[in-house]
């Protein structure tokens, strides 16, 4: 298994933003935010919209912190072991 402490960030896609979106369910963005801040980082409500949605906006992410991802996931009462629908994860480095 990968010590997670050493990853940056995660490559984020319309696939990620949809399953992002299938966990929020029916809350809203803005409950999911004010949730964040209680996980130890407020993530905005827009920023949360633009990883749910990566291609609607002009100047979305193409990585996103890992921190992030894991203050959100918390939030959502989700790991990051469910989120990516494994215990491992694959670490790629780009030459």
């Amino acid at each position: 298994m990968l010590d997670t402490r050493y990853i940056a960030s995660i490559y984020w896609d319309k696939e990620l933003g949809e399953k992002l979106k299938a966990l929020r369910g029916a809350r809203s963005v803005r409950a999911i935010s004010e949730k964040t801040a209680i996980a130890g980082e407020r993530i905005s409500h827009q920023y949360i919209h633009m990883l749910e949605d990566p291609e609607r906006y002009d100047h979305s992410a193409s990585t996103v912190s890992f921190q992030k991802i894991s203050v959100l996931l918390e939030a959502l009462g989700s790991g990051i072991e469910d989120f990516f629908d494994t215990a491992i994860t694959t670490v790629s480095i780009a030459s």
